[in-house]
């Protein structure tokens, strides 16, 4: 079910995602037979069509960029005094030796 907020300054087109219609403006009342608990899926002929807008997802955060690389921080993080300072790092590093690894550690 939509929910409809006439000329206001913003409109509910799901529940918890709010979009501002200060940029694209949709100001048509719906008629009354849209307003009332309709089963999904089930369209009424009466109703005016929604603008394409109101259907597309929300930009969020971009992805892909996580890896901003520190040599530092990978050091601190990753490397010999890190691994040998604590049980688990210590078997971290045992288990790379006992595999034959070139590099232990960073």
């Amino acid at each position: 079910m939509r929910i409809y907020y006439g000329c206001s300054s913003q409109i509910a087109v799901r529940p918890f995602q709010l979009r501002s219609a200060s940029v694209l403006t949709y100001c048509q009342q719906p008629p009354l037979s849209c307003l009332s608990v309709k089963p999904r899926g089930t369209v009424p002929s009466s109703c005016s069509p929604l603008p394409p807008w109101s259907q597309q997802q929300i930009r969020t955060k971009a992805r892909g960029n996580e890896y901003q690389p520190n040599n530092r921080k990978r050091k601190r993080t990753h490397g010999w005094i890190k691994r040998i300072s604590t049980p688990a790092g210590i078997e971290v590093i045992l288990r790379r030796m006992l595999k034959g690894r070139k590099s232990l550690t960073h």
